[in-house]
């Protein structure tokens, strides 16, 4: 399935309290709008989350907004756009719809003392949640029959918004889970009996979609896409990452979440806004550069993209925001054959410690890896611990990964069959306090006497002062070898830093003393004693980075793709088989805090004669500047870049 490449996600949350929706709705100028814009979908409203409907319900004349102007608006709204040759899925509102929360109590989520989730209905928001094992269940089901109804062969989509797995514990929730043997005072238990509820939901209404439609697209929207996700993958078309960087998301979110999501096996596309800040910011309007990056980073890493805005009350488009969205969009539509469809390059595989039963739960120690690997142009998949592990030439294992003996026996036949594995602190370290067989150390308990202060040297002292030593802050874990080697020794402090012993404002100096053993290597495998990736996460040590960086190298030899360019720069190698090439995609915007709250993006940063390296099996025959169409020299998977503005596409032909 090809997904539609230029979306447009249009918010339509709309007050009974204002006058005249859709006045100044026009079907020929609406189209035209997102047209002119290279727009080549747009998700329209049936329900928003304040419950109103913007359609002549038959089944529900009462939860028409009372200030519709326009009785017809969802209908004509994807008719004009079909009639410019731009698709029109159709979103509805599951879990925030604040009529419905507001008349039927019984359908609220409901928490161990009877509250209900959110907020206060004394506060302005639609953020009281529902329940999907309610009879709120019988109405979604009828009024998404109705819009299935209505719409017939002309429903291209439903993207069902605010479907989480949220604990509850109503009349029917109780009930049921009563009956299942469940103990409710088992918050495990409880979450898990959601999810169950939330898979069972997503079955059910796929079903009913697909009894009129075999081919629209269809999504749930969770704000996330992880772990929490894959159980019930099958009742989805596709994903749709929902990552807005100034919205909460952070510049962080998408690429973790889609080095993941990727893996699933449906196409994916990124989300974000056109918004300064997140949604409902109506008047404001993204820096171009920064709508660009991150419309590009999608596309870079094989996504369609899709950017939010809202429709204002009367129903008429903001020309600026589609100015600014056209700008993008074109530049997009010059460059998505370079990346719609491929195959995402990934030849090292993260371990993510999210739990499946929730959603959004990033760790420090994933976030900190992934921006890491970023930094560092690695060519990665974030992965579970059910996943296959064989395609990857390296599995990266951070210091949240908790052990069990399943994982033990997957990691050791992993290495024993040609892979190498990277290891920091507890990761993989199993309950009874054992590692995997592979890692060739035993765990003696946290170091009580840190920060330590490791000695570079040897191999992964590689950019390092000889000699020098250089502080982990967090404390690691005291491991001793099993059968492994030293590759790299710490020395210790004078005393640990507590009540009155204590040395100037941060932390005891080193004190000079016999080194022990930091980090280990036993046949492919290298162990780090410390958290070596929530350190990074914490405050960035380029010599965190350095010596990850030289035991990727020691372990697995040069990498995929290698630049001397900056490490701010965004780099992304995709694989076209049937066109036989691989797109390397480049990148330089830089975000920075320059505000309290978000990173901005003002300016693409332009680059100079940036010189590349690209090693995949094939031999590389020409090397192509895109979309521009100009040769550069190549030797040996080698080229140099001559200017980098802001994104550059080198086709690279076998």
């Amino acid at each position: 399935m090809q997904l539609s490449p230029r979306q447009i996600h249009l918010d339509f949350h709309t007050s009974e309290h204002i006058p005249g929706i859709g006045s100044a709705f026009d079907e020929k100028a609406f189209a035209k709008a997102f047209k002119d814009a290279h727009v080549s979908s747009v998700t329209v409203f049936a329900r928003c989350h304040h419950g109103w409907l913007y359609y002549p319900s038959k089944r529900f004349p009462d939860r028409i907004h009372p200030n519709l102007s326009e009785p017809n608006l969802l209908l004509k709204q994807v008719r004009a756009l079909h009639e410019a040759g731009v698709r029109a899925p159709v979103y509805i509102t599951v879990q925030w719809d604040y009529h419905s929360a507001e008349n039927h109590p019984e359908w609220l989520i409901r928490k161990a003392d009877g509250s209900h989730e959110g907020d206060s209905f004394t506060k302005p928001g639609f953020y009281q949640s529902l329940c999907v094992n309610t009879g709120y269940y019988d109405f979604l089901e009828a009024q998404t029959r109705e819009v299935c109804e209505m719409l017939g062969d002309e429903l291209d989509g439903l993207f069902f918004d605010i479907v989480g797995i949220r604990p509850c514990l109503c009349a029917s929730c109780r009930r049921e889970m009563e009956q299942k043997g469940i103990d409710m005072n088992d918050e495990t238990a409880v979450r898990a009996f959601a999810a169950f509820t939330m898979k069972r939901f997503k079955e059910k209404m796929s079903a009913v979609v697909r009894e009129y439609n075999p081919n629209c697209t269809i999504f749930y929207n969770a704000g996330h896409v992880g772990p929490c996700t894959k159980p019930s993958k099958d009742t989805y078309s596709h994903f749709e990452l929902e990552s807005l960087p100034s919205g909460g998301w952070g510049y962080l979110h998408f690429p973790a979440t889609v080095r993941y999501a990727r893996t699933l096996g449906k196409p994916c596309l990124g989300m974000t806004g056109k918004f300064h800040t997140s949604w409902g910011d109506f008047h404001s309007y993204k820096n171009q550069a920064a709508l660009e990056f991150e419309a590009f980073r999608m596309l870079s890493m094989g996504c369609a993209c899709s950017i939010g805005d809202q429709l204002e009350p009367d129903g008429h488009v903001n020309p600026t925001t589609y100015k600014l969205i056209g700008k993008v969009y074109r530049q997009f539509e010059e460059r998505e054959a370079f990346a719609l469809p491929s195959r995402p390059v990934a030849e090292v595989a993260l371990l993510t410690a999210e739990n499946p039963l929730v959603e959004n739960q990033l760790s420090d120690a994933l976030l900190g890896a992934c921006q890491m690997l970023d930094e560092l142009a690695l060519q990665y998949n974030v992965v579970d611990t059910e996943m296959d592990f064989s395609a990857y030439r390296l599995l990266i294992v951070p210091e949240d990964i908790p052990g069990t003996a399943e994982l033990a026996e997957k990691l050791n036949a992993y290495v024993k069959n040609g892979g190498k594995i990277l290891a920091a602190g507890r990761g993989g370290l199993m309950e009874n306090g054992r590692y995997p067989e592979c890692y060739g150390v035993e765990n003696r308990g946290k170091r009580a006497l840190f920060p330590d202060f490791l000695v570079a040297d040897g191999p992964l002292g590689e950019g390092l002062e000889s000699g020098a030593e250089y502080v982990i802050y967090l404390a690691g874990e005291e491991l001793a070898s099993c059968g492994a080697e030293t590759l790299l020794s710490a020395r210790a402090p004078y005393f640990a830093r507590e009540g009155r012993l204590f040395c100037s404002h941060r932390y005891t100096p080193s004190a000079k003393g016999e080194t022990y053993p930091s980090v280990f290597e036993n046949n492919g495998v290298v162990v780090f004693s410390h958290p070596i990736f929530g350190q990074y996460r914490a405050n960035a040590p380029r010599w965190c980075k350095l010596l990850v960086k030289n035991a990727l190298t020691h372990l697995i030899g040069s990498l995929c793709v290698e630049h001397d360019g900056p490490s701010t720069l965004t780099v992304n190698l995709l694989h076209q088989p049937e066109q036989n090439r691989y797109t390397l995609h480049l990148l330089s915007y830089i975000p920075v805090r320059k505000s309290a709250e978000i990173d901005i993006i003002e300016e693409r940063t332009k680059l100079a004669d940036v010189q590349v390296r690209v090693r995949v099996p094939e031999t590389l025959k020409k090397a192509v500047l895109q979309p521009e169409g100009r040769e550069i020299a190549l030797e040996n998977g080698s080229f140099t870049v001559p200017v980098i503005d802001g994104y550059q596409i080198i086709e690279l032909d076998y």
